[in-house]
């Protein structure tokens, strides 16, 4: 879909026409931001690899995403004490960023998991039948804690959220490439069936009539 013009129905009928507006506006904004920092990490360690700027991006993709959402009406967070980052909660949705692609011609529902799916993120009760998954994260000790603290702390919430993935491509060189959104469910152990899904404005990009 098209970034350019006002929010969609899908997303207003979401989170109704203002919220809609705001959050098309600020979430590519805040992966932007996001984005930056891992560059300058990896500028800072002068290293020809992506050593730094992988850990940095992961990190920041979740605290900044909710630094310039968290004034908005209707959002809030899941932090657990023993996690490293927070998880964006608005009107119920969960916002999940995931970055899927190094490419911007690279649709998000073009990207096949594979054998990569089972090393995907399943918040709130185990798995079951359309479960939607968390995107894929490097498996360091200290976020397998992070995983378990999150599903322990979303599987409390009432009523237990909806899932919406902010899918974005980005690398090291160009930075921040795209951006979307939308809905996905697991289907058996190996694919994803998507929902809606629409591309979001880039920051500096001016919409259209």
């Amino acid at each position: 879909m098209d970034a350019s013009g006002g929010p969609s129905r899908w997303s207003v009928e979401r989170f109704g026409h203002p919220l809609a507006a705001a959050l098309r506006q600020e979430i590519p904004a805040a992966l932007h931001r996001a984005v930056e920092l891992a560059r300058g990490a990896r500028e800072a360690s002068a290293l020809d690899t992506d050593h730094a700027f992988g850990p940095v991006r992961w990190k920041q993709q979740y605290e900044v995403l909710h630094e310039h959402l968290m004034e908005l009406p209707g959002v809030t967070d899941v932090h657990p004490p023993r996690a490293q980052v927070r998880v964006t909660i608005c009107r119920d949705h969960l916002l999940l960023p995931w970055r899927y692609a190094k490419r911007g011609d690279v649709d998000m529902r073009d990207v096949r998991p594979g054998n990569d799916l089972s090393r995907l993120i399943l918040f709130g009760p185990e798995p079951s039948h359309r479960e939607v998954p968390l995107p894929l994260m490097p498996l360091t000790p200290e976020e397998e804690r992070d995983r378990s603290a999150l599903r322990e702390a979303i599987e409390k919430l009432a009523p237990r959220p909806s899932v919406l993935l902010v899918g974005f491509a980005c690398n090291s060189d160009a930075g921040l490439l795209r951006v979307s959104w939308g809905e996905a469910a697991l289907i058996g152990n190996r694919e994803l069936e998507w929902g809606h899904v629409e591309d979001l404005p880039l920051p500096g990009r001016r919409a259209g009539p």
